[in-house]
């Protein structure tokens, strides 16, 4: 399947159908015409603010109509996007830009402090404010809009299926984020298979509330209801509430939703009117909320996934035909992706015997952005290794049996172990440190750290996560930290985190 600029569908979608309703933002709407008009004049303002084709941009700011026109604009003009983390410590943010050799910048008012810091820390080369906080050496995206002549057009720049479109960054299993590379040819194969798998159509209202600078947000299906010629209505928190209100009051057919925004919306004291709604798109479910959810939207469809960043979003859902019979599997590969299990040896195994979930196909990124070893470790003979374990069954279906030992799934966000313990061995009084996730019933795991003192030393658990909050993002905090004399180890010494997981199952 080939693979070309994004924008130029939107483009063609601007003279098919112009008075469709193309984005929602609260009170203010775009026709696809006026979108890809707005494309155009932000697209010319950022090339006078001198980016171009193969320039790395951040963005860095929350799910508005302006993010969405400017990552649509860097596309037409051939530059590389890397949207940026706000829930990262400042400290992270800085890693990111300088280790994906980010030389623009833009961002919301909401972030400028932070931008100020880092544009003094990573020598960023042109930033643009999208608000009124212009930081030293910024300059205002309204100035340089205005500035545009009517009827401004810029020509989309041309790509194949093999050119970059943008790095997301990814927590991964290692200690620091790693950018995974999407290809214009990624994005195509995720579209083309959003569009079958979901069954959309112009018709579609499509609510993202998951972040833009997630792979969730921006893939499903994300970009992908402009190739639909369908809507998008945004949301600019995560709430159960605006979720449910905006839901309701955009009559949306279709979302995506974290586990904990799904517990949220069942306890809601109204349930919002969601007869609208026609698919409901979800990962890390339990069984039992599924079923609650189905009993209370028996007309909505439950789609669960397995995917992931490397992946370009999901490479399955479970199809409607199967909602009841395969409960609790992931569904069937997408066309173009192949799915197999190996055992340790790498060899295929049978239906239904467990072992590690490996994928390649026209949805896979080609790599991690400048890390040859983590490309080394994660790909052999073109399939991509994710470390995960599953089983498909003798019909082609994936489940999911456990996942990758080390990697911390919290209320969306995927946390490194490795990250938390990098820091709190900083400490001075830190011997020795292990995390693991511990199951959580609002956020499906949380951090929790095994921590061995120096001798003599009388630190405290809360004085350990303050030590956290000085270096890391919020939800990277562990919730706990248990002061320990020993940590459980193999016969050469290694921590073994096995052990530590299976005694807090046992605590209960």
């Amino acid at each position: 399947m080939a693979g070309s600029n994004v924008t130029e569908t939107l483009r063609r979608q601007a003279l098919r159908r112009a008075d469709s309703e193309a984005l929602v933002d609260g009170d203010a709407r775009w026709t696809y015409a006026e979108l890809d008009a707005d494309v155009d004049r932000h697209a010319a303002a950022l090339r006078d603010a001198g980016l171009g084709d193969g320039d790395l941009v951040g963005v860095l700011g929350r799910n508005t109509a302006t993010y969405v026109i400017e990552l649509l604009a860097l596309s037409r003009l051939g530059a590389i996007s890397v949207p940026l983390n706000w829930r990262l410590h400042v400290d992270e943010q800085a890693y990111v830009i300088t280790q994906a050799g980010i030389t623009g910048l833009l961002y919301d008012d909401d972030f400028a402090d932070d931008v100020a810091r880092l544009a003094t820390a990573t020598g960023l080369r042109t930033l643009v404010a999208n608000g009124d906080r212009v930081v030293a050496g910024a300059r205002r995206l309204a100035d340089l809009r205005d500035r545009q002549p009517s009827g401004v057009r810029v020509a989309d720049a041309e790509k194949g299926p093999a050119d970059i479109h943008r790095l997301l960054y990814t927590s991964g299993t290692t200690a620091r984020p790693k950018g995974v590379i999407h290809t214009c040819g990624n994005l195509t194969a995720n579209h083309f298979a959003q569009i079958l798998e979901l069954e959309l159509t112009s018709a579609d209202r499509i609510l993202v509330s998951a972040p833009l600078f997630h792979v969730s947000g921006l893939e499903a299906p994300g970009l992908a209801t402009f190739v639909a010629g369908a809507t998008m209505v945004l949301t600019p928190t995560f709430t159960p509430a605006d979720i449910a209100r905006i839901a309701a009051g955009e009559r949306v057919t279709g979302m995506v939703l974290a586990a904990q925004i799904l517990f949220g919306l069942l306890d809601l004291d109204e349930p919002p009117d969601l007869s609208s709604l026609r698919y409901l798109l979800f990962a890390g479910v339990a069984p039992g909320v599924r079923r609650e959810v189905k009993r209370r939207l028996p007309h909505v469809r439950l789609v669960d996934t397995f995917g992931m960043t490397e992946l370009c979003n999901g490479v399955c859902y479970l199809d409607a035909a199967h909602e009841e019979s395969k409960l609790g599997a992931l569904g069937a590969p997408f066309p173009g992706v192949h799915i197999r299990i190996v055992d340790e040896h790498f060899r295929p195994v049978g239906p239904d015997v467990e072992g590690e979930i490996i994928v390649r196909g026209e949805k896979v990124s080609p790599g991690y952005w400048k890390d040859d070893e983590a490309n080394r470790r994660t790909r052999r003979d073109g399939w991509f290794l994710t470390g995960d374990i599953g089983r498909i069954d003798a019909d082609g279906y994936l489940w999911f049996v456990d996942r990758r030992a080390d990697l911390i799934k919290s209320g969306g966000e995927n946390i490194a172990g490795a990250e938390i313990e990098r820091v709190l061995a900083q400490h001075p009084d830190v011997a020795e440190v292990a995390v693991i996730g511990v199951p959580d019933p609002r956020w499906d795991e949380v951090p929790k750290a095994f921590v061995i003192l120096t001798e003599g030393a009388v630190t405290t658990a809360d004085e350990l996560r303050e030590h956290c909050r000085a270096s890391l993002a919020r939800y990277k905090v562990p919730k706990y930290v248990q002061i320990v004399a020993s940590l459980p180890r193999n016969d050469s010494g290694k921590v073994l985190k096995k052990g530590l997981r299976e005694a807090e199952a046992a605590r209960g």
